[in-house]
């Protein structure tokens, strides 16, 4: 059972080298980190190309294209049997990989969720981000508050048929939709309670888990509600 990992990258220079590393450690000869970098202007792509493992597959965005378009690069790129999505700045904790092809192996599942201890200010906050984030797999639970944690998935590349392209669109985020759309097209999916990452927050994070304001939540659930009946009614 192949595994591909695959990351967006984008000046991410003071903490990729550790994540990466904390990837390939855990790697089969055969498996693949697919990293697709987004027009970075820092020191990144140089970083990347330092370590010479024949398991990194580097791409290179020649223009921007925003974290959703670069992961539907990504996971076009991925061929393993089991994809798991990562970020750039956080640290997988030495059992993920083993744990994950072990419980794909042994399970009749198709998408995982793991939870996540959540370091802040070079200390562990917490040891659970379904705690934080109220994390399980409701189908309209998650459309209305998204808990699908893209550095904590993992599904069997069977999946991608279905979801890609990704929409980039505004109010879109590549770990909701993957997450929807495999509950919607009734794909097994299931929420574990095992912390597999160090999920790192500080200031240039792209994402947050502060709450919007509804103002803003109400646009963005809007375009997610037409683009998911486009796809499944229409399969645009």
């Amino acid at each position: 059972m192949k595994i591909s990992v695959c990351m967006a990258s984008y000046n991410g220079s003071k903490f990729i080298k550790n994540q990466i590393t904390s990837i390939l450690s855990q790697l089969a000869k055969s498996d693949q980190l697919v990293i697709v970098d987004d027009c970075s202007f820092d020191n990144t792509v140089n970083i990347i190309e330092s370590i010479k493992d024949p398991r990194i597959k580097l791409f290179k965005n020649i223009k921007n294209i925003g974290v959703v378009g670069t992961f539907n690069r990504a996971l076009k790129i991925a061929k393993g049997d089991i994809v798991l999505l990562s970020d750039q700045d956080d640290d997988w904790l030495e059992n993920k990989v083993s744990f994950i092809r072990n419980f794909f192996l042994s399970n009749k599942i198709d998408l995982l969720v793991h939870d996540a201890k959540i370091k802040q200010g070079g200390s562990i906050v917490t040891n659970s981000l379904f705690e934080q984030i109220g994390s399980s797999s409701g189908l309209f639970k998650n459309i209305y508050s998204n808990s699908y944690t893209g550095c904590c998935m993992a599904f069997r590349r069977i999946i991608l048929r279905k979801i890609l392209p990704i929409p980039n669109k505004k109010g879109i985020f590549h770990d909701a939709w993957i997450g929807i759309l495999a509950k919607f097209y009734r794909f097994r999916v299931i929420f574990i309670a095992t912390p597999l990452i160090v999920y790192n927050r500080h200031d240039a994070n792209l994402s947050t888990m502060k709450r919007r304001s509804i103002l803003k939540i109400i646009p963005d659930r809007i375009n997610l509600i037409i683009a998911l009946i486009q796809r499944t009614i229409y399969g645009k």
